[in-house]
Parts: structure tokens; sequence; C-alpha cells
């Protein structure tokens, strides 16, 4: 019985089928369609209803909105969803103003959307977004020890190159996002200004301002190298040299990741009597006094997921300056790029990778301009007590990474403000290896310092640890080419 309805069932539908065949040919009103392709090849679509900011109340929400890759009733496929809002999150906190950012999603009405040949099914969901604010009003307290770095300081521990002073500084400026600074600094070096940034003037939020003006008094100045290593000249008495700047600049963000900034710079030049005397320290050696103008252009494109200690992504930047335009006496051009990457590897492990360089001319340039490593963030590992001056340096850094404490929140009950008693933190320990040249084609510098124009290398072992308000803490064992070990101390990300 069971075969014979088998049987009936495909002879009635060969039948069927050979029936619709001749209908269709013969009258040209039947077509036979296979199922529109989009209707199954098309992943699920969300569409954003609404997108609500909590936790602002000083920060306006089109600040917030300017970092976002997504925005209200815009349709995305469901699958790049969680990577988009991974995105915006961290655009978000890269903005300084906050120090936690959460994004959730909410279901929301929904509803499908009729095409002409399907349906498409199209879900529709709320976005919201969480910051806690940070504080924006900071009379800093300003206790430097006037050396290159810590390291340096800590061979001789000299306290009277102590410079001390406050720096009064509003963030977020009417909600704004923008900047006011006074720096009042007194004792070994002295320096009085202000400064105020704008980065937003247009709707569109892509063009900025900023300007401002200092005076800097200087007791101690460097005036050469020597075994690799600078030679100060002192004066207690007097400020040997001492500068006035003001500067200019202008902004243009035309995208979340990229940013053009052109900066103009008028600067004074007063020399003691002294210094004017040390051979290849300034411009022209008859001239206590001078002052030029400077140009300088950057071009940055950042896709750090987190700027002050950055993961994943990837860093470009190039600066193109002109000392002195009019002056006979001032004449420096200068190119500087840096490029960084970082890789998560997989779950904790992280790799980082970043290489930097500097070309200047003309060759013989006055020492108090001439910089090459040891300044700054430009350093080998292991070369912390040392200045390679030069006119061009290539810098290569590598770090391998493991987080030993991935980032967690603690929040601290004890404190009633949230903008301190929610605290992320996080541990990482990491193994190094940086290489360095830097090209002086200064006979009379070369005689006397034995790390120019040479492979330079150091290598070692390190423990970082970050919290909120960018804080970052490094504690490093390293060795470099010769042979020298140390123990050393720094305060922002490696690279």
């Amino acid at each position: 019985m069971k075969i014979f309805v088998a049987r009936q069932s495909v002879c009635s539908l060969f039948i069927l089928f050979l029936f619709t065949g001749f209908f269709c040919n013969t009258s040209g009103s039947c077509q036979v369609r296979p199922p529109a392709p989009d209707s199954l090849d098309r992943p699920p679509l969300v569409l954003i209803h609404q997108i609500v900011i909590e936790g602002n109340k000083i920060t306006r929400a089109s600040i917030i909105s300017r970092e976002l890759c997504i925005h209200e009733h815009d349709t995305i496929p469901l699958i790049k969803l969680p990577e988009l809002l991974k995105r915006c999150r961290e655009n978000i906190f890269n903005t300084a103003l906050f120090n936690i950012v959460t994004i959730d999603t909410i279901k929301s009405v929904g509803e499908s959307h009729v095409g002409a040949s399907h349906v498409m099914p199209l879900q529709y969901i709320d976005i919201r977004i969480r910051v806690i604010e940070r504080w924006y009003i900071w009379p800093w307290p300003y206790f430097v020890i006037s050396d290159r770095n810590f390291n340096t300081w800590l061979e001789t521990t000299d306290f009277s190159k102590v410079t001390y002073g406050i720096n009064m500084t509003f963030f977020n400026m009417r909600g704004r996002n923008e900047t006011l600074v006074f720096p009042v600094h007194l004792g070994f070096n002295q320096r009085f200004g202000v400064a105020y940034r704008i980065p937003y003037m247009n709707k569109k939020k892509t063009i900025g301002i900023g300007f401002g003006a200092d005076w800097n008094r200087n007791q101690e100045v460097v005036v050469r190298s020597i075994d690799n290593k600078p030679v100060y000249y002192k004066d207690l008495q007097n400020y040997p040299m001492q500068t006035g700047n003001a500067f200019l600049e202008f902004f243009l963000r035309p995208t979340i990741y990229s940013k053009h900034t052109f900066h103009i710079d008028y600067s004074q030049v007063i020399l003691s009597d002294s210094l004017i005397r040390i051979p290849d320290f300034s411009f022209d050696t008859k001239t206590s006094r001078f002052h030029y103008f400077s140009f300088s252009y950057q071009y940055k494109n950042d896709h750090r997921d987190i700027q002050f200690y950055p993961l994943r992504g990837y860093y470009f930047d190039v600066i193109v300056s002109q000392n002195g335009f009019f002056e006979k006496a001032v004449n420096l051009f200068s190119i500087r790029s840096s490029l960084r990457k970082y890789w998560q590897i997989c779950n904790r492990w992280y790799f980082a990778s970043g290489i930097q360089g500097k070309f200047s001319l003309p060759g013989d340039q006055p020492y108090f301009l001439q910089r090459g490593l040891g300044y700054g963030r430009d350093y080998i590992r292991g070369y912390e007590y040392y200045v390679i001056d030069g006119q061009q340096f290539l810098l290569f850094k590598n770090n391998f990474k493991f987080a030993i404490i991935p980032q967690r929140i603690f929040v601290a009950d004890i404190l009633k403000s949230s903008k301190f008693n929610t605290i992320p933190y996080a541990l990482y320990i990491n193994v190094f290896a940086d290489f360095g040249y830097v090209y002086n084609e200064s006979k009379s510098q070369v005689e006397v310092n034995s790390l120019q124009n040479q492979l330079l290398t150091g290598y070692g072992i390190g423990l970082d640890f970050t919290t909120y308000y960018d804080i970052v803490i490094r504690v490093e064992c390293s060795v470099n080419r010769q042979g020298s070990p140390g123990v050393y101390l720094h305060f922002i990300a490696p690279i």
C-alpha cells in the first residue's frame, strides 16, 4: 500500500510538471522564479531608532555624538554592531573627558520593511551611552626636577634644581572640550603664560583654533654634550637664557581619526654674554637678542583603542616645521614622523612596535635647537642616563606583554564623588627590545661623544600599571649595548 501511494505521487508530480511546462511555453503567462537571493543571503539588519546619552552633567551631548561612528536612523548589519559599538566607546573615552564609558543596546519597537520583491526583517534598537565625567578644574601643583627625566635626577638628587608652582587648568570649558591653562612656575626655572584651545568652532565640528603666550627664564642651560652626558651652564644670580613665545594654531578634523594642525609661532630669545661666547650654542655669537617666526604642520591618523596606553590599533603622524623665515641668523628645517602598531595576539597577550625618525637641515645647527635621542619620549630604553645629539635619528621600539591583571574596575565606597570612586586599573608584564641610530655630522661633537653615528640597542623586562586620569607607572630593568644594566621609572606608555 505504501509503495502504491509513493508511485502514484511520483506519477502525479511528473504529469503536473509536463502540464506546467506546456502551459508556460504556449501562453507565456507563467514564469518559474527562484527565491529572491537577497531574502536568503542578506544578513539580519538593525535600525538605530534612538541614541540616549546619560551622565553628561557638564559635557554637551554634541561633543559625545561627534565621536560616534553610527547615528540615529542608520541601518547596519547585525553582525557588525558589536565592533561598531566598541569603536564608539573607545572614541568617546579618548576625548579624555570621562573616566568610564559604557554602551548598551535596548530592543525598541520592531517591524518588517517590505521591499519590492521580498520581505527584509528589520529590528529596531535603542543605544544607551553612559559616562562618568572626570574632574575638570585642576589647580595642578607643579613640582618638577629640572632635569631631562626622573632617572637622571636620581643620580645626583640635587634639590636646587626644583621648579615649583601651579598649572591652573580648566578642562572641558563650557562643556565643549575647550581647555584653558595658566602656568605659573617659580624656583629654578620660571614660566608664566596662558593658553586656550577650542577644538570646534563650526557646526560640523571640524575646525578649531588655539592661541597663547608664555615667558620662560632659565638659571641652568644645556650648552653641549661630552661623553654622552649634557654639560650645563649655571648662573644662580641671573637667568642666562630667557625666551618669550606667542602662538596661533588651527585644527582641521575632517573625520574621527584624522587631524591636521597648522601652528605659527613667534619667539624672542635673550642670551647672556657668557652663553653667546660658547661655541656652536647659538645662531650668531655676536647677537644676544634675536627673534624669529616658526611654522609647523602636523598630520595625525590615530586608530588606537586607548590613546594613553594602547593595546590595539595603529597611529601615524608627520610633522614638517621651519624655524626662521626672514631672519638670516635663524634657518632650520625638519621633518619628524612616527608609525606605531598594536596587536592583541590572543586573550591577554599583546605586541606593539613603533618606528620614528627625524631629518633636519642644515647640518650646522645651533645646539639649543638641536635634539637627537634622550629627550622626552625619544629615547632608547637602557640609555636613560645619556643624550645622543644629532641632526637625524631613527628609533625602533618593540614590546611583548602579558596582562597579569586585565583592566578591572574598583569602586571605593569611601569616596562619595563618582569622579573619583570608580577606579579602573590594570597590570602588565612585558619584555622589550629597542634599536636606535643618531647621525651627527659635526666632527667636534662626534670626537667627544662615543654613541653618535653607530647602532645602539637596549633590551629588558618591565612592569606597567595603569589607572584612571591617564596615569601610567612603569618600572623597567634593562641592559644597553655597552653592557650597562639599570632600573628605570617612567610615567608614559613606552610606545
